[in-house]
């Protein structure tokens, strides 16, 4: 049974279900990659047992909608959450088979009509091989839901604590909904003419190849040391975000996955409006930045994407393509419309999002988590890196679109820790 949902979607959540296509889904994912040596080998019932104690703690975790596509979305919340249907598990023989098995469920739409995220517990068969015997647990949620910062909160689904140990996620799942409303005309001008301008810098030679209907995906993931990471941005004169950025341009410039490179390549960047990082809705909005596609040194990077952070910063980018409020509304399927066309304008190439990490739990169910990577769905375009800044390591979620770059994971992510030039990175990339 279900009720009328005590959250209300704003505009911002609502850009995500007028983006959502049965071969686009917007959902964002967690992947924990846990050592289960302490404790045995994780089941399906215990990760299910503990779901089902934890389910009812936020009004979030229950919420879900139907509609939504070309109808307008009515928003609902289950009384009580089934575990069966939430929770669900799959074996690997390799991690050949793991990454196969992730890339498929970042590209399946999650169901409409139940709470608006998913848990798969993954197995890699065990054999002699230590690093093979570890399991990983994948936490996908409807983009609708709640962003990348505020999905914090979705953690307390399965880490271990006290109440007052999980009272850290209480304000990403119990903050009002995120909106914005009243910008100044003045603002919104300066805003626009830096996104037109920016847009205009990405434009010529462009060739990376686009994001097609396929709605298969691949996945990689990757990480190193955070102190490392500073370090080596200090040793560039740069800041971790310039370092990060330049890093992927140069990876990207290195490594093309054409013969025919592409001089510029246009990246939605996003941009938080919530500087207090306090909302559990959609606080992000997008910026444009353009990466050099034949520059394969950090150093030739840096200037340009130096430039272009202060103007997105100064000139307030963002707030052009905010969905506010008090814009005026339309019929949901126009709405629908616009979005997509907006996007098609846009024609964005690559996504790289850099995202601070929000919790000191270390644990799930007894077993500690080797990594958390953070995976973002492919909003127009055919590649992205989500990056996820948490404690002493950081780590990088690849998800690309294997018809427009067939096999590319592998390729990027060795040219990419080539110019992170961390000295203890450990790599599992798609084979």
């Amino acid at each position: 049974m279900s009720q009328a949902s005590s959250i209300t979607f704003g505009p911002p959540d609502h850009t995500y279900l007028h983006l959502d296509t049965p071969s686009r889904p917007m959902h964002w994912a967690m992947l924990l990659e846990v050592d289960p040596g302490p404790v045995g080998r994780l089941d399906l019932d215990t990760v299910r047992s503990r779901v089902a104690d934890r389910a009812s703690r936020y009004d979030l975790f229950r919420t879900g909608i139907t509609g939504g596509r070309w109808t307008r979305p009515r928003m609902l919340q289950v009384a009580e959450i089934s575990p069966e249907l939430q929770v669900t598990a799959v074996d690997v023989a390799d991690q050949a088979e793991l990454h196969e098995a992730i890339g498929r469920l970042m590209g399946e739409p999650l169901p409409r009509g139940l709470p608006f995220w998913h848990i798969t517990l993954l197995s890699v068969a065990g054999t002699e091989d230590r690093a093979d015997d570890r399991q990983y647990l994948l936490v996908r949620v409807h983009h609708s839901l709640s962003d990348g910062i505020a999905g914090a909160a979705f953690s307390a689904l399965l880490a271990d604590g006290s109440d007052e140990d999980l009272s850290e996620f209480d304000r990403f799942a119990t903050s009002p909904r995120f909106s914005i409303s009243g910008i100044e005309k003045e603002a919104l001008r300066t805003a626009k003419t830096a996104f037109e301008d920016a847009w205009a810098d990405g434009e010529q030679g462009r060739r990376w190849p686009a994001l097609t209907e396929d709605r298969r995906r691949e996945v990689a993931w990757h990480s190193v040391s955070t102190r490392e990471l500073r370090r080596a941005a200090k040793r560039a004169g740069a800041t971790p975000h310039e370092f990060v950025l330049a890093a992927v341009g140069a990876a990207l410039s290195t490594a093309p996955p054409t013969a025919d490179r592409s001089e510029n390549i246009r990246v939605t960047l996003p941009v938080t409006l919530d500087k207090d990082f306090r909302h559990t809705g959609n606080a992000v909005a997008v910026s444009l930045l353009t990466l050099s596609g034949d520059q394969d040194s950090v150093s030739a990077q840096l200037p340009r994407i130096r430039e272009q952070l202060t103007r997105i910063e100064d000139d307030s980018m963002a707030l052009y393509l905010a969905a506010a409020d008090d814009a005026p509304r339309a019929p949901w399927p126009i709405f629908r419309l616009l979005s997509g066309a907006s996007m098609k304008k846009m024609s964005p190439d690559i996504h790289v999002g850099i995202n601070p990490g929000f919790t000191r739990v270390r644990t799930v169910l007894g077993a500690p988590i080797a990594r958390l990577t953070a995976l973002s769905p492919l909003v127009g375009y055919s590649f992205s890196v989500t990056i996820l800044i948490l404690g002493s390591r950081t780590s990088f979620g690849i998800v690309y679109d294997p018809a427009a770059l067939p096999g590319y994971g592998r390729t990027f992510v060795e040219a990419f820790d080539t110019h992170l030039g961390a000295m203890d990175s450990a790599r599992t990339v798609a084979p």
